[in-house]
């Protein structure tokens, strides 16, 4: 049974993902995230904190973009997936028969 919950570790990387794309408004990532006001809150502030993302004031828009530290991290998460799931040995695998 699956359960449509993500973890912390899902969600940060989905915030770093879309902030590595383009500079994201709270506004925008509260929508597409799928999260309620004061999670996107603390989940920005945690990252604020980690020097994974930078806050940067456009006018009266505040946006967020990742860090070269936030980059490496995401980089580490997905290397981190797929090695301990064999996902890049399965692809092969597929692409062999």
């Amino acid at each position: 049974m699956s359960s449509s919950r993500r973890s912390k570790f899902e969600i940060w990387s989905e915030i770093l993902e879309y902030c590595l794309r383009k500079k994201r408004s709270q506004t925008w990532l509260l929508r597409n995230t799928r999260l309620n006001t004061n999670a996107i809150k603390d989940n920005l502030q945690f990252l604020l904190s980690r020097n994974l993302i930078d806050q940067i004031n456009e006018g009266e828009v505040i946006k967020y973009h990742i860090t070269y530290k936030g980059e490496e991290a995401l980089q580490k998460f997905y290397t981190l997936i797929n090695d301990y799931f064999n996902l890049n040995q399965e692809s092969r695998k597929k692409k062999n028969y």
